[in-house]
């Protein structure tokens, strides 16, 4: 069932993709589709400045929120690495299980701050608005480290963040764009023949896709079009200085991108961590004084 949902969401989803990215999704479906795929399970690890963690139920299989048993004042480093998809799978959270941890984490007393470690080529543009929906609401301090990529959905989900920070100077951020891709079957060698007919009365149920088949892209275009132009408004509300350039969907390496308002600046994993803490502080200092 999971293989069948998975092919489900590659295949209807729109995607924000970098092009290494993509290549991993098309042998993760192939080799799926051949009956091949042999998923390596990793365990995710959510890690603080108080130690490591792992997601847990209850007995009754309910989400147990695991920041209440850390130190008081921990900053949870949240990961968002490789492709992402909207549900989880095999091998890694989707962003259902991603938001869940975020929105914990801003749930729990013992939480100070937020950082989201990302190193991903991006993924289906369903992914995306579950995080949209936890961070357009966020409730404590949240940064983004770049620990290699971070690249189209995956810019936007960050674009949300307080403050970008890169690893080094060659890390790639950037990818603002969508692009669709249509599998079609290989008639001349299937075993049997898919005929679609459609009444007048749903003229046009699928004509995007189908006028696309037919060598006419026109109109997948124009669907593509509002998509993309709802991204970069989001970008743009987020990150009123960014350089409308960025804009067309090219990747800059992160030296390039502080020039043109699309990070805050390059700095280690430590340096981020201690300007958090250092936030954290001056704002208790200011409710005290309240």
């Amino acid at each position: 069932m999971l293989k069948q949902q998975f092919l489900q969401e590659v295949q209807a989803s729109n995607l924000m993709i970098h092009s290494s990215g993509h290549e991993m999704l098309n042998q993760i479906t192939n080799s799926i589709l051949n009956g091949t795929f042999k998923p390596e399970i990793i365990e995710q690890t959510i890690v603080s400045t108080r130690g490591d963690i792992y997601l847990e139920t209850d007995e009754d299989d309910n989400s147990v929120n695991p920041f209440d048993s850390w130190t008081a004042g921990s900053i949870a480093i949240i990961p968002l690495t490789g492709i992402m998809m909207k549900y989880g799978y095999w091998w890694y959270y989707g962003m259902d299980n991603i938001a869940t941890i975020i929105r914990m984490a801003y749930q729990s007393p013992k939480i100070s701050a937020v950082i989201i470690k990302g190193d991903t080529p991006g993924g289906s543009t369903d992914s995306l608005f579950l995080l949209e929906e936890v961070l357009r609401e966020k409730t404590k301090p949240t940064y983004g480290f770049i620990d290699g990529m971070c690249a189209s959905c995956g810019y936007i989900a960050f674009s949300y963040l307080d403050k970008i920070y890169a690893i080094n100077k060659m890390a790639r951020v950037g990818g603002i764009g969508v692009f669709a891709i249509m599998r079609i079957p290989n008639k001349e060698n299937a075993m049997y023949k898919l005929v679609e007919v459609y009444p007048e009365e749903s003229s046009e149920k699928n004509l995007p896709e189908r006028e696309a088949i037919a060598g006419k892209p026109e109109k997948m275009k124009e669907e593509l079009s509002k998509l993309v132009l709802y991204f970069q408004d989001m970008v743009r509300g987020n990150r009123p200085e960014i350089d409308e350039s960025v804009m067309k969907g090219k990747t800059y390496y992160a030296y390039e991108a502080e020039g043109l308002g699309m990070i805050d600046g390059i700095r280690t994993l430590t340096s981020v961590v201690e300007e958090l803490e250092k936030l954290v502080e001056k704002r208790k200092e200011i409710l005290s004084i309240i």
